[in-house]
C-alpha cells in the first residue's frame, strides 16, 4: 500500500480560517485504493464552549473502504488507540478535555455541528475518519442509513475514562485541554497529525461543492 499526499503547503505561521471547512490535502493511493481528501476546521472559543484555537478538527473524506471489523483492527493495530466503542454522537453539544477523539464512520451518514450553536455543519459519510481535538464542541443533528461510528482515544497518558463536558469549562478543564497529549499519527494512514493540522489551506469551502 502506498500513499502520496499532494498539494501541501507547510508554513510556520499560516492563517487560520475560523469556522470554515477547508480542504488542505488530497491523497493519491495505489490503483487498488481510491484517493481521498482531508478537511480542516478551526474553531475559536465562542464564549460558551472552549473549542481549540491550536488544533483543527480533521476529516478524512471517503478514506476507508473496509468493514467494521477491519476498521477495528486498524485502529488498535499498534496499541496506540483504545479498543473502539460502536455508537453515534450525542444530540447535544459536548466536548472532551482528556483526549483527542477518533471517529470512523462504518455505516450510514449524519450531519454533525462543530463548535457550538453558531458553528459549521458537516456531513459525515461511511468511510470518513474524523479526529476531534480536546475542547471542540460537537453534536449530531440528523442521521440516516443506520449511522454508526467506531470511537477511540489515544492510549498514551489516557486513564481509560473519557469525560463529557457541556458549557463553559472550569480552569482545570482549560488546563487539561491545553496540556492534552497530541497523538503522533492517525491509525489508518500513519500521517503525522501535527503536520496535517498545520498545513496551509489550498481550497476554500466553496471549492468543495
Amino acid at each position: 500500500f502506498q500513499l502520496v499526499l499532494i498539494s501541501i503547503a507547510m508554513t510556520s505561521s499560516f492563517q487560520r480560517q475560523w469556522g470554515k471547512v477547508i480542504k488542505v490535502m488530497s491523497s493519491s493511493t495505489s490503483s487498488a485504493s481510491p484517493s481521498f481528501d482531508i478537511l480542516q476546521i478551526f474553531m475559536k472559543d465562542d464564549g460558551t464552549f472552549p473549542n481549540n484555537e491550536l488544533y483543527p478538527t480533521l476529516i478524512y473524506k471517503h478514506a476507508f473502504h473496509g468493514s467494521e471489523s477491519e476498521g477495528r483492527r486498524l485502529i488498535v493495530n499498534k496499541n496506540e488507540w483504545t479498543e473502539p466503542w460502536v455508537w453515534g454522537i450525542f444530540s447535544y453539544h459536548h466536548y472532551h478535555t482528556k483526549a483527542w477523539e477518533l471517529l470512523l464512520c462504518v455505516c450510514g451518514s449524519a450531519s454533525i455541528q462543530l463548535g457550538g450553536d453558531d458553528g459549521p455543519t458537516v456531513k459525515i459519510d461511511k468511510g470518513d475518519l474524523v479526529l476531534i481535538p480536546p475542547g471542540v464542541a460537537h453534536k449530531q443533528l440528523e442521521e440516516g442509513g443506520g449511522f454508526s461510528l467506531l470511537g477511540s482515544y489515544p492510549t498514551f497518558r489516557f486513564d481509560g475514562r473519557i469525560d463529557t463536558c457541556r458549557g463553559k469549562p472550569t480552569d482545570e478543564e482549560r488546563k487539561r485541554i491545553h496540556e492534552c497529549y497530541v497523538p503522533k499519527t492517525d491509525p489508518m494512514f500513519n500521517l503525522n497529525i501535527a503536520e496535517v493540522c498545520s498545513s496551509s489551506a489550498q481550497w476554500s469551502e466553496s471549492d468543495l461543492t
